[in-house]
């Protein structure tokens, strides 16, 4: 994290490639580095000297191994005959002398990322590879917070990680980014809405600016699951995709010629505010119809209260933000033969397949991802999804694109906030100064 000389600073945009490559492959032999990114030989070993002359490359010694001694990346998989993806390609072939790898310092830069929802505030540490080091979960009652409340918070929150890790974190941190639950303003850094707070249109971005130094950033919680997917090997093959966020709302990332796609106006892609039902039920927004309206959890337990045997039935008059507890109830319900219950889920797959099939029409995507806690139930959504992905479908529109179901069972939003986090960090960090 420490200032550069300007004499040292890299050549953009080639180094920045690199650094994004080895973020995502390393370690890796220089050889590889120029098949991926079309550099020559020269150019690749004359820039790579640069970022280890600066401390953001290292060189890698491979140890005893099957593959003369590559210990492959955190992105390597075996692959269908029996090697390697992804780091272990470049590390030789068991003859000669093992290829030297590089890879990223991961203490070369830190940032943080933040996730913000209906009472809980999550705080992690990234380290410049994008791994994340560690993380602190805080329970506080979120809608209590005004503005100003809720930025006295969040640096409250900031000033206590860093001093508790002020082993690694030695100044301010090179850049923090936050995921949002919530409609987010990623040009003015505004919280326009969102359900863990009551108030809307909240600066965030600035005070943390003024307060830190450095890059500060802010993106919904579906955008950032969408940077987490770009940056996974075996998730994302390329191409265009978006992922479509199930649970208390319904978001949606959308990734279009490799890069998240914001809009002109910060905040594009809310998926789960496209109108399903005109004059329909009422949305956490303050609208009626959208499709969360049918979907979020928060809508299918205000229809299960319609019911006789309503777990926790309390709670869901009260409006409280559903627990996992309370919708996993509903699901072995579904699951256990009590076709009431399952068919509020087929319901939800049916509205899914609606939107969906708007967003085929659209643009055509080639991969759609469905994750998040709401896809609990997606086994009890797929059928009527997909019927009514087929009724609501011309023909010519049917040959895709693929549907993919991703398990909830790691929250990669934070993930995705450090990733956002550096990809601009490696953009800045070059910028000479005046």
């Amino acid at each position: 994290m420490r200032r550069r000389p300007t004499s040292d600073l890299p050549r953009q945009p080639s180094q920045i490639a690199i650094l994004r490559y080895l973020r995502l492959h390393g370690p890796v032999a220089r050889i590889d580095i120029g098949t991926a990114t079309g550099l020559s030989p020269a150019s690749v070993t004359s820039l790579t000297a640069g970022l280890i002359a600066q401390g953001l490359v290292q060189e890698i010694q491979p140890g005893p191994g099957p593959h003369d001694g590559s210990n492959g990346g955190s992105n390597s998989a075996p692959d269908p005959h029996g090697g390697m993806t992804g780091a272990a390609s470049g590390a030789g072939n068991g003859r000669g002398r093992p290829k030297v790898l590089l890879d990223l310092v991961p203490t070369a830069a830190y940032v943080i990322g933040i996730k913000i929802t209906i009472n809980l505030i999550e705080i992690a540490l990234g380290n410049f590879k994008g791994e994340i080091e560690r993380i602190s979960e805080h329970r506080i009652q979120t809608r209590d917070l005004d503005a100003q409340s809720l930025i006295t918070t969040l640096c409250a929150l900031i000033d206590r990680f860093i001093a508790a890790n002020d082993d690694v974190i030695t100044q301010n941190p090179a850049g923090i980014s936050i995921a949002l639950q919530g409609v987010a303003d990623n040009n003015s850094g505004e919280i326009m809405w969102s359900p863990a707070l009551r108030h809307r249109q909240i600066a965030v971005t600035e005070p943390l600016r003024a307060r830190y130094g450095g890059l500060v950033m802010m993106s919904n919680d579906a955008n950032c699951i969408a940077t987490a997917i770009t940056q996974n090997t075996a998730l994302h093959q390329g191409g265009d995709f978006a992922v479509i966020m199930l649970g208390y709302g319904i978001g949606m990332g959308l990734v279009l010629n490799g890069t998240v796609y914001n809009g002109p106006f910060g905040a594009a892609a809310e998926f789960g505010h496209m109108k399903y039902q005109p004059d329909g039920p009422l949305c956490n927004c303050g609208k009626r119809g959208c499709l969360e309206a049918h979907i979020g959890d928060y809508a299918i337990l205000r229809d299960a209260s319609a019911l006789t045997d309503t777990p926790d039935s309390d709670a869901i008059t009260n409006q409280l933000h559903p627990s996992e507890k309370q919708m996993m109830a509903l699901v072995d319900k579904a699951r256990d033969g009590n076709e009431d219950f399952a068919d509020l889920f087929r319901h939800a797959g049916k509205v899914l397949g609606y939107g969906i099939a708007n967003l085929i029409a659209l643009l055509g995507p080639e991969r759609i991802f469905i994750t998040g806690s709401g896809a609990r139930a997606f086994d009890l959504m797929e059928p009527e999804l997909y019927r009514s992905l087929k009724d609501a479908q011309v023909p010519e529109l049917r040959r895709g694109p693929q549907i993919v179901h991703l398990p909830w069972d790691k929250d990669i939003a934070i993930q995705g906030a450090i990733g956002q986090c550096l990809l601009r960090y490696d953009e800045t960090m070059f910028i000479a100064q005046s």
